[in-house]
């Protein structure tokens, strides 16, 4: 792919924010920004409608924000991918090497352009997506990460380079997950207090059984155990 020349599209993003830890998945406990984009297929974010959604369990923010161009968006990506040891001074900064692009469902926004012009930037990328878009094309180091969620008029069209099942929301998806040969992870729904009570643990508890029944992976969302964003 040819290099991307940022242009006067504009998205409209949530947040941008970093320096982090991926919490889920493949990259999990890797350093890495967030991009995240407003906007959802699975539920429109309002308070009233989240009991009745796609996605009731959802524990995110994707609602407004501010347009961007994509010149903007890499801007503000670059002043925050620099960590520095807190260990010495001495020690040079290094470039975080993840980049997160979530939502809401950034499938929805995000085109060729921003996965170049990301992928070009960071060592790897990760798409959050329910998996009811198509991807544009995208880098080698732009990774889809599906978590399926069940929309009666958006089946899943996605072709993820692993998936993520919710357990025990999302469990429908996870034997077309198993025989589609990519990896599974499969992570306990956690509650709106965070990961903790007899609903959650029981939930750990079965994905640990899936793991020893089936070769799943276990994801526990690190970054609400140890309390960052």
């Amino acid at each position: 792919m040819a290099a991307a020349t940022p242009t006067a599209h504009r998205y409209q993003v949530k947040a941008i924010f970093g320096p982090t830890l991926q919490g889920e998945g493949l990259h999990a406990g890797a350093p890495c920004v967030f991009l995240r984009l407003a906007g959802c297929n699975a539920w429109d974010g309002r308070a009233e409608t989240r009991a009745n959604s796609a996605c009731p369990y959802c524990d995110t923010d994707f609602r407004g924000g501010e347009l961007l161009n994509l010149e903007e968006i890499l801007v503000r990506l670059a002043r925050l991918s620099e960590v520095r040891s807190p260990r010495s001074e001495v020690l040079a900064a290094q470039p975080v090497p993840g980049c997160v692009l979530t939502g809401g469902e950034p499938l929805l926004q995000a085109d060729a352009e921003l996965l170049l012009a990301l992928g070009e930037r960071f060592e790897w990328v990760d798409i959050e997506t329910n998996g009811t878009r198509i991807c544009p094309p995208r880098p080698a180091n732009v990774f889809i990460s599906c978590s399926p969620k069940y929309l009666p008029s958006a089946p899943i069209v996605v072709e993820p380079d692993w998936w993520k099942i919710l357990i025990p929301d999302q469990r429908r998806y996870l034997a077309p997950a198993l025989a589609s040969g990519k990896p599974v992870f499969v992570q306990p729904t956690c509650p709106d207090p965070g990961p903790q009570g007899s609903l959650y643990d029981a939930a750990v508890r079965t994905c640990v059984e899936l793991c020893y029944a089936h070769g799943c992976r276990l994801s526990l969302q690190l970054h609400k155990y140890v309390g960052i964003e």
